[in-house]
């Protein structure tokens, strides 16, 4: 199965054809079945780290503006949490895992926990 298109609906889409979440492929193997498939290396290694460990989060079911990611964060004392925490907070309320890490990335920046 060959790719389409360049996004990581494509690569769960290719990595959910060739069973990889049921049989409990690991993230070489997932890698090397999207390889074969017409990725370069660094996008299969990117596409299956987000495939294994975000699964059913690529794809939203929500949308914020940035003051309500603020807001949200806020209530969540994000500034005194790890990234990891934010975004997996972000996720679990429906935001998908590409939303919940540009949003977290902006608050971080916004608020000077990482450089500007």
């Amino acid at each position: 199965m060959k790719l389409t298109q360049f996004s990581q609906i494509e690569y769960s889409r290719i990595l959910d054809l060739n069973g990889a979440r049921n049989k409990g492929y690991s993230q070489s193997e997932c890698e090397n079945i999207l390889v074969a498939a017409g990725a370069t290396t660094m996008q299969a290694k990117n596409g299956a780290y987000v495939y294994l460990h975000h699964g059913s989060k690529i794809s939203a079911t929500r949308r914020a503006s940035r003051s309500e990611y603020e807001h949200l964060l806020n209530d969540f004392e994000g500034r005194e949490k790890e990234s990891k925490e934010c975004i997996q907070h972000l996720e679990n309320m429906g935001f998908s895992y590409g939303q919940a890490k540009t949003a977290v990335y902006n608050y971080r920046v916004k608020h000077g926990l990482i450089g500007k």
